[in-house]
């Protein structure tokens, strides 16, 4: 191996924003990318890998689907015309949930997770599909497809709970459940979920908890006057954790006390903002900062 300086897996899917998972399935399914080997066999990235990746990035953002950016690369010269795969996929999973087969929507979103990474899942195929489902006649598969997603990321979101000596955000979910479930997914910081909203009057000794980087409430439902100000705490709380909200519901005519910072933005937009605040409070305490990695 050269002499240049050298990053592992966990550290280049970190900056690129890709699970490793999905870097593995570019390197053995596509030869998209082809790191270096140390003596035992483990991935070592250089920056030229780094800025390969990047550039796959930017032709999936472009409508490219994985199995065509190799030649893409390699030729030097773009398609005639990129379709997606999200379409394809939508109509699958029309199929699916038509059928009640699980088992089939479950195989679907195993093989794009493996081959996209997970925000461009969601931007591309989670929230348009789910955005389909709301037309009249849908609700039942809409709800199906919600359940679905649910129970696929429980598991990841509990793996992504913080150690006992790691800090972490609280993710706290305000009517749908299921953006702040996304959004804790995304974050790529540990994350404490909680699902269902609790009261500012209960929140006393979490807000104090000397590990709690930041506090996150995601609006999946624009709330009525009355129940949203049982959200927030009664008191302007001092110096502490972040305190943030964000989400579908989060709009101009919502209401929100003075101390709580709005975070406009998209799921990926907000999920830099919690890791560059997260970065920001390692550095102050003189931290690792592989502790923020879930």
């Amino acid at each position: 191996m050269s002499t240049e300086e050298t990053l592992t897996i966990q550290e280049v899917g970190q900056r690129c924003g890709v699970n490793p998972v999905t870097l593995r399935a570019w390197e053995r399914r596509y030869g998209l990318i082809r790191p270096a080997r140390t003596e035992r066999g483990h991935r070592r990235y250089v920056e030229a890998d780094v800025a390969r990746i990047h550039s796959i990035l930017a032709w999936l953002d472009r409508g490219l689907p994985i199995s065509q950016v190799r030649a893409v690369l390699e030729q030097g010269t773009p398609p005639e015309a990129a379709s997606g795969p999200w379409r394809q996929a939508m109509e699958e999973a029309w199929s699916a949930l038509d059928d009640l087969n699980v088992r089939r929507l479950e195989q679907l979103f195993r093989r794009l997770t493996g081959d996209y990474p997970l925000e461009k899942v969601v931007s591309g195929w989670c929230e348009p599909l789910r955005s389909h489902l709301r037309t009249p006649g849908r609700l039942a598969a809409r709800t199906l497809f919600d359940s679905f997603l649910r129970l696929k990321l429980s598991g990841p979101l509990l793996a992504a709970t913080p150690s006992r000596r790691q800090h972490g955000w609280l993710v706290m979910a305000v009517g749908d459940p299921l953006p702040g479930m996304l959004q804790a997914a995304l974050s790529e910081v540990p994350v404490w979920s909680v699902m269902l909203p609790v009261a500012g009057t209960e929140l006393g000794t979490w807000l104090n908890h000397p590990r709690l980087d930041g506090l996150l409430w995601v609006l999946g439902e624009h709330p009525v006057r009355r129940q949203s100000a049982r959200w927030w705490p009664k008191r302007t709380p001092g110096f502490g954790p972040a305190l943030w909200c964000c989400g579908p519901a989060l709009t101009s005519e919502l209401s929100t006390p003075e101390w709580l910072a709005r975070c406009p933005g998209d799921f990926a937009e907000v999920a830099q903002a919690m890791r560059d605040w997260s970065t920001t409070m390692a550095a102050r305490r003189g931290d690792d900062a592989s502790d923020l990695v879930p």
